[in-house]
């Protein structure tokens, strides 16, 4: 059994709504898990709540800091720049943690420390090539090139939700200045938006009469064998294909792993992709890519922040 003397990291994965802190050891293991409620009603507040969660955790067998949140970062300086649904824009967050807790500090986009994570111990093992598109609010990526972790000149590549695919197509979500962007179209939200549009249109529909009708009802749905809410999932999982098949394309990947919540839906979601995928992307790219579903589920960021904390210890 793992004890509290075992040399580890701490690891933390914010998101916008849940907090997840953990001892993390060397080989991607998690030792201990704690979940807490991502306080953002300030900066202050939710930058106390981050020293709170390391302090809860951190001993003398503690070796660096793992942090993965959901921003773009300038990795020169550890600064977060644009943050989604967490206000850390600006903060110089990882000096500011250093000089806290004396220990060093990965920095990481949560998106970039799920894939190395899915590349290392999930769907992802033995490549040297692999994209990852995580589903959920809005739609995050990772690349894996070479076997090394893409970020880009300053830590701010693989935004792969942010590229357009409808230049008639709605506006991007948050603050993102972007018109028919792949989130916009092909998130979970957008699967909800979708969804509440046929629930109009068709009000005798089993869509129309659920009382909170977002992913999770339309997995339940569609798993029921309800065709309206296959339907929505097809159309979604058609729209994420034109962007991997753009992906596949530009990166001839061998493998796209998709996960986030909405990942949940499965072949109802993969299969369309799959089939656009095979429709839009160049040969022989698209004759040898895989696209297959995550295996690391929730605990994908947090081990994934565990494991940049070691790169950075191994220099």
């Amino acid at each position: 059994m793992a004890t509290r003397a075992e040399p580890h990291v701490v690891a933390l994965d914010l998101g916008g709504s849940k907090l997840a802190a953990g001892r993390v050891d060397a080989g991607g293991r998690i030792l201990e898990r704690r979940d807490h409620e991502t306080e953002t009603s300030s900066e202050d507040a939710l930058v106390a709540q981050l020293d709170a969660a390391i302090a809860e955790l951190a001993d003398e067998a503690t070796r660096a800091l793992g942090v993965g949140i959901p921003s773009l970062i300038d990795q020169r300086t550890g600064v977060p720049g644009a943050s989604v649904n967490v206000p850390l824009a600006g903060l110089p967050l990882r000096s500011r943690l250093e000089e806290r807790f004396g220990l060093p500090v990965a920095l990481e986009n949560d998106a970039n420390g799920a894939a190395v994570a899915e590349h290392r111990l999930g769907a992802g093992r033995g490549t040297e090539h692999m994209i990852l598109l995580t589903i959920g609010t809005g739609i995050g990526g990772g690349l894996i090139l070479n076997g090394r972790l893409y970020r880009g000149a300053i830590g701010a590549a693989a935004e792969l939700g942010h590229v357009t695919v409808a230049l008639d197509g709605p506006a991007c979500q948050g603050t993102c200045p972007g018109i028919g962007h792949l989130e916009a179209l092909a998130s979970g939200t957008a699967a909800e938006r979708l969804a509440a549009e046929v629930a109009a249109g068709r009000p005798e529909s089993a869509l129309a009469r659920e009382p909170e009708l977002d992913g999770r009802a339309l997995v339940r749905l569609a798993e029921a064998g309800d065709a309206d809410a296959r339907g929505v999932i097809d159309t979604i999982g058609r729209r994420l294909g034109a962007g991997v098949a753009g992906y596949v394309n530009v990166f001839n990947p061998e493998v796209v792993v998709i996960g986030g919540g909405f990942g949940a839906a499965g072949d109802f979601l993969l299969d369309p992709v799959r089939e656009v995928v095979a429709e839009q992307a160049l040969p022989t790219a698209r004759d040898e890519v895989r696209i297959v579903p995550a295996e690391l589920g929730p605990d994908a960021g947090l081990v994934g922040a565990g494991l940049v904390a070691f790169d950075l210890l191994a220099g």
